[in-house]
């Protein structure tokens, strides 16, 4: 399975997950089992939670693509910049 595969397979379940985390708050709201102030405080406690995550998988996967850029001997934007201040200075 490629990354971008993986990627759209976790976004996918993630959406899926939110889903069914706004229904199952709705039902204990209806029910009496949670009031409204700490359904809307565990939404933006798990938003800040999810925003956390996909922080730390951006990251994850940059540092995996200069990996691969670098195993791939590819030449970066900086090794670009870095050859032509030297042939300036020669």
């Amino acid at each position: 399975m490629e990354a971008k595969d993986m990627l759209y397979l976790g976004l996918g379940a993630a959406f899926l997950a939110k889903d069914k985390l706004r229904e199952r708050i709705k039902e204990l709201e209806k029910r009496g089992e949670i009031n409204k102030e700490d359904a809307k405080k565990f939404i933006q406690d798990a938003k800040d939670r999810a925003r956390k995550e996909e922080e730390a998988l951006d990251s994850r996967i940059h540092e995996r693509l200069k990996e691969t850029i670098r195993e791939m001997n590819l030449v970066t934007k900086e090794d670009l910049e870095e050859l032509k201040m030297m042939i300036k200075k020669a």
